[in-house]
């Protein structure tokens, strides 16, 4: 009976051989669509870098042009700020001059109408006015002194939370970078998006950018000797595994000593703050006893 079905068997075994062919075909089509498609990813990916490092060298140029504007701008406002006190000068002088000569000039009424008190009318409506200009101004002045200050504090409460959303970020690459593959795009890098204004810079700050320019050096340093390994054929499996490891370590290394430059200055950078606004606070306390006494007593 099996000799007999041995046709049957044929046909079942072309049959199978031929859906296999069937089968390899398609999926060595599907895999030559989908290296297709990688290649294009790959070179969309690296269009989008190009415009991404053109886009940040016009960011830098527009930052500096930038920078020198607003640098312009204060000098301008400083200027304009000591015009407008010596023309106050000039002007309350002024009418101080013309209030004496009026007081001084004498009357052209007779008899007893005018009054020996009223000698001194002129001078006292206008120190009169003088005082509610002086006190509008400086009323002005605290004002703009306070939005000024909370502009500033804001400012400095956004630069803390961008970096810490920039230091989430960072781990988040790293976790990405450790749990994929080397050619896994992980976003730009954490220097690209750092804040530079000196002014929202503080020491920590810096010392973290510094740390970031140099973590960036080593990531296109690492990705060089990636590209360097995959081009070289006929090295031994274990000499490329030594490789990885060695990088992996050097890694490990660039994150205990950030790990350790965070823990040991950031207690330093929390106690210097602490001092440097108890410090303003006193200051600000002074400035005002200070304008205090300028304001009761410079009449005097």
């Amino acid at each position: 009976q099996l000799l007999g079905n041995q046709d049957h068997i044929k046909v079942e075994l072309e049959k199978l051989k031929k859906t296999h062919d069937e089968q390899q075909q398609k999926l060595e089509e599907r895999v030559l669509a989908l290296g297709k498609e990688l290649q294009e990813a790959k070179g969309a990916i690296g269009d989008s870098r190009h415009g991404l490092v053109q886009q940040s060298a016009v960011l830098l140029t527009s930052q500096g042009q930038l920078q020198e504007v607003e640098a312009e701008n204060s000098r301008l406002q400083l200027q304009l700020k000591e015009l407008n006190e010596e023309y106050r000068s000039r002007l309350a002088q002024y009418i101080r001059d013309l209030a004496n000569y009026m007081d001084s000039k004498p009357s052209s009424v007779t008899g007893h109408s005018r009054a020996p008190a009223g000698h001194a009318a002129m001078k006292n409506f206008v120190d009169s006015m003088l005082r509610d200009i002086r006190a509008s101004y400086k009323s002005r002045e605290e004002q703009l002194a306070r939005a000024a200050r909370g502009y500033k504090k804001r400012m400095k409460d956004l630069a803390k939370k961008h970096e810490n959303l920039l230091i989430a970020y960072g781990l988040q690459r790293e976790q990405i970078r450790s749990l994929g593959s080397s050619a896994m795009d992980c976003g730009p890098a954490e220097l690209h998006l750092s804040v530079t204004d000196p002014e929202l810079l503080t020491n920590s700050s810096r010392e973290l950018n510094r740390l970031r320019e140099e973590k960036a050096k080593l990531e296109m340093q690492l990705q060089e000797l990636q590209q360097g390994l995959d081009l070289v054929s006929g090295h031994d499996r274990n000499e490329l595994l030594c490789h990885r490891q060695l990088d992996e370590e050097g890694w490990a290394e660039v994150r205990k000593k950030l790990r350790e430059f965070t823990l040991n200055t950031q207690e330093d950078l929390e106690q210097q703050r602490s001092q440097l606004l108890t410090r303003a606070v006193v200051a600000e306390e002074q400035v005002s006893e200070l304008q205090g006494y300028i304001d009761q007593h410079l009449a005097r």
